[in-house]
């Protein structure tokens, strides 16, 4: 492999190279313990393509964030999550082996399925932002090799969990190493580590068939991105373009729920209950045979040259009812910090800092997006609403974007949650809480300003 790169660059090449500068600074309105009033997030990214003489793909793009957090509810702390950090998002080699069958290798973002917000047939990547669904670009560590024609496609991955990373990069894939780290021999750290493989197989099939694109998808996957073992799933994604009109739909099917449930026991004292060694939450589905799935259809209209209005329903089979919604609620109330670490799922790599994260813990949602360009030449308004349909809780984020240079973008954007219907959600007290507004935050404004290079 190293003999067939060095001799690639060592011909004719076309070296792109891109990126931008960016900061993120945003004011909140807090509710809970460790939620900073104010962070500023400072990003470098560049990205890099390198073609030699048409024949393959060379690929990489790499970001280093400066973050930092103030004005901390509770008092000042280091807070993990506001620390400086790599990310390399794609880092790959793309090889035409021949005229119909090409060979990926590296870190990449594939994504078959046509959702929008969601991609319920997606086993390999980062979550990405549903209010900004463009925003994630880092993908996952894999080898793709694909047969491509011009109305049908076979593709196969082997995708393997980062098991140690650091400064962005892994230094063991698939299985943990054999040493702990240093944290965990200092007794600072729980020893996460075990014997099992933790990969993902997946496949798609591409058919277009009387302008239907259609995918079918299979997947296996092991302690990959969740905590299912052995786990064979399959997934349909279709989509088709009426003039202005787009429509879509995708599904995966597969057997139990990976779901976390409270014990109803420690929901009041969580932490007396980790004290005395008894489990907060557990995931009694796992191994269960019922037939369970996760959706979503939508459609999406192109008006004007470029403005754009998205409604999409998703629903989540592993989602809680009312009665677990209420345990993990008041679990989260008493003890966000708690609560976070036992209802957070186990991605492979969380990918980029997102503005907006959504662990879906109901079943059902809508999401409306609305675009529109160009308004004014330089001007962008843009808006989502995604309502929890079981309680109506709601997160609004309406923003305007402007470019005063081709070399500049300025955004401004406000992330404003509601509580939904009273006595549907949450209620502590005498406030009710609803899926939305269960957020450390009540209210945050986000300013934006990047320049591209």
């Amino acid at each position: 492999m190293n003999t067939l790169i060095l001799l690639l660059l060592s011909q004719t090449s076309i070296v792109t190279t891109t990126g931008y500068v960016d900061s993120r600074t945003t004011g909140a309105w807090t509710q809970f313990d460790g939620a900073p009033a104010l962070t500023e997030l400072g990003e470098a990214n560049v990205q890099v393509k390198l073609t030699p003489q048409e024949k393959a793909t060379f690929f990489a793009d790499a970001s280093l964030f400066w973050q930092g957090a103030w004005l901390i509810q509770g008092g000042e702390k280091d807070l993990a999550q506001y620390r400086p950090q790599v990310v390399l998002s794609e880092f790959y080699a793309d090889l035409p082996l021949q005229d119909h069958f090409r060979l990926l290798v590296g870190k990449k973002r594939i994504v078959w399925g046509a959702g929008l917000a969601f991609n319920p047939t997606d086993m390999l990547n980062p979550a990405k932002d549903p209010t900004d669904p463009t925003f994630q670009r880092a993908g996952a560590w894999l080898a793709e090799a694909e047969w491509g024609f011009e109305k049908v496609a076979l593709s196969a991955v082997v995708a393997g969990k980062a098991t140690r990373q650091y400064a962005g990069l892994p230094t063991a894939l698939v299985v943990y190493p054999e040493n702990p780290t240093a944290e965990v021999v200092r007794g600072i750290a729980t020893d996460d580590r075990d014997d099992e493989a933790h990969f993902v197989f997946t496949s798609r099939l591409y058919l277009l068939v009387k302008d239907i694109d259609i995918n079918l998808i299979y997947g296996y996957s092991n302690l990959y991105n969740d905590a299912f073992k052995n786990k064979s799933r399959v997934g349909l994604s279709l989509s088709r373009v009426f003039g202005d009109f787009e429509v879509h739909g995708e599904a995966l099917l597969y057997t139990g729920s990976a779901r976390v449930e409270a014990n109803e026991s420690c929901v009041s004292e969580p932490v007396q209950c980790v004290l005395r060694g008894i489990p907060v939450i557990s995931r009694p589905h796992l191994d269960e045979d019922f037939l369970n799935t996760r959706a979503l259809v939508g459609f999406r209209y192109q008006f004007g040259e470029s403005g754009i209005f998205a409604a999409e329903y998703y629903f989540n089979g592993e989602g809680q009812d009312a009665t677990g919604f209420r345990r993990l609620g008041t679990l989260s109330l008493r003890n966000p910090v708690l609560a976070q670490q036992a209802i957070a799922g186990s991605t492979s790599d969380p990918g980029t800092p997102q503005k907006f994260s959504l662990e879906a813990l109901r079943r059902h949602y809508l999401v409306l997006q609305f675009s529109r360009p160009q308004l004014w030449d330089d001007w962008t308004i843009s808006a989502t609403a995604l309502v929890g349909l079981e309680d109506l809780s709601m997160q609004l984020v309406p923003q305007v974007q402007w470019m005063p240079k081709e070399w500049l973008q300025l955004t401004v954007a406000l992330y404003v949650p509601f509580a939904g219907v009273q006595g549907w959600g949450v209620q502590v007290g005498e406030t009710d809480y609803g899926q939305f507004s269960l957020s450390p935050f009540k209210t945050r404004v986000l300013v934006q300003a990047r320049a591209f290079f």
